[in-house]
């Protein structure tokens, strides 16, 4: 398998006072060391997937609505939503990936070590997801390719020369779209091995945005409003990216799983962006983005009157 290379440059910030300094970071701390979970041993791996075509909530699986699917035998049908759900649940595990790497950099150069310490948890945390989620993957169906949309922005989080890019980007953004996801999947699944690995990898994505509202609450004011506007700029173009309100943003991509039951993908395109152009059946889907992860960036002051404009062209009320 090839491996990606990523030339980042970080100032490691050595803290010797070991004194707390910041107490609801500590306590956070002290919450992520009673919540340790082990993939092994908590997952109870010998549950048999009984419902394989309804591993996702049905709103999250845009595939098995479409005319062009339901024309399938009922077999191909599920293996559509099977490899759906792979494709879905492959970018989360790039993404808790993704999360590892940036929780390492954190680590080394958040300023406090209150947040070092709690950060060092977190990296435990996205070990175990990264676990979890291959083998249940890789049970279901197998792994997909990262989307180059996620790919591109993760890489730009982990080579943000600012920490609290990092800690905006990764820790509010997409833990926070991590966090609404896996809530809304263990709400709606019909599989209880999935339901139980969601269920803990949520409590863990909670702290862990937990720890981005904490941080940033008291930091962002303290930034000079030329480094202050560039972290807002980020959180902009990382929402911009992922939300996923561009036309026929990852569809292409996520698409290909069609064609790999022998689906025409231009079909499906159209019939699609049908449905995503009519505004009563985008109100009725759930979207972690509006119920999540917009609410923790207007609690912390990023979305500003400078940049309320661009949230509101992609359709959400600020």
């Amino acid at each position: 398998m090839p491996v990606d290379e990523l030339v980042t440059s970080l100032k490691t910030l050595w803290r010797f006072d070991y004194e707390p300094k910041v107490k609801a970071l500590r306590d956070l701390y002290e919450v992520a060391k009673k919540e340790q979970w082990n993939a092994s041993a908590d997952i109870p791996w010998k549950l048999e997937t009984e419902h394989p075509g309804e591993v996702l909530d049905p709103r999250q699986d845009m595939f098995r609505d479409l005319d062009v699917v339901k024309a399938l035998p009922e077999d191909k049908q599920t293996e559509v939503s099977v490899r759906n759900a792979a494709w879905i649940l492959s970018q989360f595990m790039h993404g808790e990936q993704g999360a590892l790497l940036c929780c390492g950099q954190l680590i080394e150069v958040v300023p406090d070590i209150d947040g070092k310490l709690y950060a060092a948890t977190q990296v435990v945390d996205e070990a175990r997801h990264v676990e979890v989620f291959h083998r249940y993957i890789t049970r279901l169906h197998g792994v997909y390719p990262m989307d180059p949309t996620l790919q591109a922005v993760l890489n730009q989080i982990l080579e943000a020369d600012l920490w609290q890019m990092k800690c905006v980007g990764m820790q509010v953004i997409v833990e926070g779209l991590a966090m609404g996801t896996f809530k809304i999947m263990k709400e709606g699944t019909k599989d209880e091995l999935f339901r139980r690995i969601v269920g803990l990898t949520s409590q863990d994505e909670a702290r862990h945005v937990s720890y981005g509202l904490i941080y940033m609450k008291d930091e962002l004011p303290r930034m000079s409003e030329p480094d202050r506007a560039r972290v807002e700029d980020f959180a902009f173009a990382a929402v911009d990216a992922l939300c996923g309100r561009r036309p026929g943003t990852g569809l292409l991509t996520q698409g290909a799983i069609l064609e790999e039951v022998g689906v025409n993908l231009g079909a499906a395109v159209a019939e699609i962006q049908a449905k995503l152009g009519d505004p009563e059946f985008v109100a009725s889907q759930p979207d972690p983005f509006r119920d999540y992860v917009m609410p923790q960036l207007t609690r912390l002051g990023i979305i500003t009157e400078r940049t309320a404009p661009r949230y509101r062209e992609l359709g959400f009320a600020v």
